[in-house]
């Protein structure tokens, strides 16, 4: 006897589209419904007029708690709307903030203990003098850091999140060990609140500028108060096995300390782990730098370029350059040095103003010579320095040039270029006359040799950068505010300044 069609053959898997009563394949969806790129489920019409929604094939479906948890912790848009580096940077940075709020809750117990808690001697007055000194440090230190560092924070973001972190670990040293000398007690608590003061403002400030990194939507907001939401949640964590964690370390001072070693050291390898995981695409001076020289030297200085090796430069006619290969952001990021001046050769004052840079007219004529239409540059290398003075009213692109010029000048200070290095036939004469030069004296000669160079060299870098992934509309090459406006063609200097250019 022959089975109604369907009985005894087994059932299509979950999720597979309904087949027509034919056995042929059903007609595309009227509709796809995607959460982000990602496609959520299909759309048909049914037979009574309705709209069925159907799951693809492969495609499971979150549970409730998921996706609960992934709206509360997670951008909206997530994984489209944040840098690729998100993911791997905000794990490291939730397992550095569990051990932080591990290795403060065993702090907080020692500075309680060191402003008089529990002992009969010690007096209310004492242990308020202590609170306020100890307050008052951290302010004024505050107010003197973010005077001095504020406007580097941004700049070397990587750098200065790590030394927060490093800094905060020997604020909890101190504090722990408030206790155990209690004449210099309120002396460790001051330096401890002012540690904490700076990380405080270091901290902030280099996790707004992060932010600013991954937000890939004009979403910087949303990012940075999902990453409070996170640091809140591993806090209540953490504050939980505190509670488990104090009764069994109380009268144990040296297994104290052990706990205290392993989480701060958890916490700084944690640290690392995290700032090395970000590729920042903008640009700030040892990013410039690291790129500058791979340009230059190919995978013996700077790696290879992001699509592969550090390339050969397409030369013109002419001896000039028409194509530089430069490393992109995968490859500079990793070797960026995560201490703030290490890896420097020459002291960079870019935008200087006019009494740094020269100190006669016959200097000043000089500088105005060797350089170009938008800067001018004076290399000291007996002192380690180079200034860069910047024209009013110049392109939004003279501080990258300028920059980029500077360290060229660094550069050459360094080993010899390889031979494939762009126009190092006319560079590499330049690095033995710097080698020549007088102490005490600028080696103008070089200067204007290498403008010339930079003429032909420079716009080649830029266009390789562009090429290589890096932002050149927006930087991070801190220059000073100080501008220049010199005498033009006329003779003097002209009675009204050239517009400045309109802000993109």
């Amino acid at each position: 006897m022959e089975l109604p069609e369907g009985i005894g053959t087994p059932p299509p898997p979950p999720g597979t589209p309904p087949r027509s009563p034919s056995g042929s394949p059903p007609p595309p969806p009227l509709c796809r419904e995607l959460w982000g790129s990602r496609e959520a489920a299909r759309y048909q019409g049914d037979p009574r007029g309705g709209l069925q929604r159907l799951i693809p094939p492969g495609v499971c479906p979150p549970s409730g708690l998921r996706r609960a948890a992934a709206r509360v912790l997670l951008p909206q848009g997530y994984p489209e709307s944040v840098s690729p580096d998100y993911l791997q940077y905000q794990c490291w940075d939730a397992l550095q903030a569990l051990c932080s709020t591990l290795a403060g809750a065993l702090a907080t117990r020692a500075v309680l203990q060191a402003v008089g808690v529990g002992d009969s001697a010690a007096t209310v007055t004492g242990a308020t003098v202590t609170w306020v000194l100890r307050d008052g440090v951290g302010i004024v230190t505050r107010i003197t850091f973010a005077w001095i560092q504020g406007s580097r924070l941004d700049c070397e973001a990587k750098q200065w999140r790590l030394a927060a972190d490093a800094l905060n670990d020997a604020a909890l040293v101190l504090e722990l060990l408030a206790p155990a000398w209690p004449r210099a007690g309120p002396a460790l608590l001051a330096l401890a609140a002012a540690a904490k003061c700076i990380v405080g403002v270091a901290g902030g400030a280099t996790r707004a500028a992060l932010a600013v990194h991954q937000a890939r939507r004009d979403n910087v907001a949303d990012v940075a108060a999902k990453d409070g939401s996170q640091e809140t949640l591993v806090n209540g964590l953490g504050l939980a096995l505190a509670l488990l964690l104090l009764p069994l370390l109380e009268g144990r001072p040296w297994l104290t300390w052990g706990a205290v070693l392993l989480l701060l050291g958890t916490h700084l390898g944690a640290n690392l782990g995290a700032v090395g995981t970000l590729r920042l695409p903008t640009l700030n001076r040892p990013r410039l730098r690291l790129a500058l020289g791979g340009a230059l030297r190919g995978g013996a200085a700077g790696g290879g370029a992001a699509g592969g090796g550090a390339g050969q430069p397409h030369p013109t006619a002419g001896g000039g350059v028409t194509d530089v290969t430069v490393p992109g952001p995968e490859d500079v990021n990793p070797r960026e040095p995560l201490l703030p001046g290490f890896s420097t050769r020459l002291s960079l004052h870019l935008g200087a103003p006019l009494h740094r840079l020269v100190s006669s007219e016959a200097e000043l004529r000089k500088a105005l010579e060797c350089g170009t239409d938008d800067y001018i540059i004076v290399l000291r290398p007996s002192r380690g320095w180079v200034g860069v003075g910047l024209r009013r009213g110049a392109p939004p692109d003279t501080p990258l040039r300028a920059c980029a010029h500077a360290l060229l000048l660094e550069e050459l200070l360094g080993a010899d270029l390889p031979p494939g290095a762009p126009m190092g036939a006319a560079l590499r004469p330049l690095q033995h006359r710097l080698r020549r030069c007088p102490p005490g004296s600028v080696p103008w000669g070089v200067v204007a040799e290498s403008s010339r160079l930079w003429r032909t060299l420079g716009p080649a870098f830029l266009r390789g950068l562009e090429a290589a992934g890096w932002e050149t509309q927006r930087h991070l090459l801190a220059p000073d505010e100080w501008q220049l406006d010199w005498a033009g063609p006329g003779g003097g200097v002209e009675e009204k300044p050239r517009p400045l250019p309109r802000p993109q």
